[in-house]
């Protein structure tokens, strides 16, 4: 299914990216932990740069 990227929706990416930094936070500082900390940054940087009604393709989950 693809989705159009709208405000909304990626503030709601946005949000689930910084749920999962609060996550890892949680954890030892390692390679491991910086490495994801790294990719999830560039990831919300990339969504940050879409421009509105970019085509984003999800996952239905539970029906939706």
């Amino acid at each position: 299914m693809i989705k159009p990227l709208t405000p909304q929706f990626r503030s709601d990416i946005l949000e689930s990216f910084n749920k999962q930094l609060e996550e890892l936070d949680s954890c030892g500082n390692n390679s491991y932990v910086a490495l994801q900390k790294n990719t999830i940054n560039q990831f919300k940087k990339l969504i940050k740069s879409l421009p509105d009604g970019y085509p984003i393709p999800v996952e239905r989950r539970n029906g939706r």
